[in-house]
């Protein structure tokens, strides 16, 4: 009985652990490509920004332009004629928890007593690809897997730390 006890403590240490940790990164650059040849970047359009409502193209002129500072900042210069073309991406899902919680300190005894308090909260996936202009193959992605709000206040600020972060993990600049 000590040892299972042991156990769960263990493992309920690791989930408080994970649920407190930062977001998972992962960057992958091509290991051949080679980017002191590259010095001009462009954002790719989106696909279905027709169908976005206002707050949709907002965002989406936000995160582009927070994409370019970035990019700015390492010595690349905004042009049509790009040597990478920069495409991104936001997937988001909803996650559900339903945990039974009960109300009484005989209500183990009576399951009626119990009741449901479903949470809900949206996983998201931020996706930033760059891709070769000439060969159009990808040469370097990041993305990021974090949590939003389900009522979407300060989602978007998340979203762009996220893309910060990703950036942040860029260790290429322009010549």
């Amino acid at each position: 009985m000590k040892k299972t006890n042991t156990i769960y403590m263990c493992l309920l240490g690791l989930w408080l652990l994970h649920s407190c940790s930062s977001p998972r990164i992962i960057t992958y650059a091509h290991p051949t490509a080679d980017f002191d040849r590259y010095q001009s970047f462009r954002i790719a359009p989106h696909a279905e920004i027709e169908a976005l409502s206002q707050k949709g193209h907002e965002t989406y002129t936000r995160l582009d332009a927070l994409i370019a500072s970035q990019l700015k900042s390492r010595g690349y210069q905004y042009r049509n004629d790009a040597d990478l073309i920069i495409e991104y991406e936001i997937s988001t899902g909803l996650s559900q928890d339903t945990p039974h919680e009960y109300y009484d300190r005989y209500s183990w005894y009576y399951p009626s007593y119990s009741y449901s308090a479903p949470s809900q909260q949206i996983e998201a996936m931020v996706e930033i690809q760059m891709v070769d202009a000439v060969s159009k193959k990808t040469v370097w992605t990041g993305s990021a897997d974090l949590t939003l709000k389900s009522g979407g206040d300060g989602n978007v600020e998340r979203i762009e730390q996220h893309i910060v972060e990703i950036f942040q993990r860029f260790e290429y600049t322009a010549h």
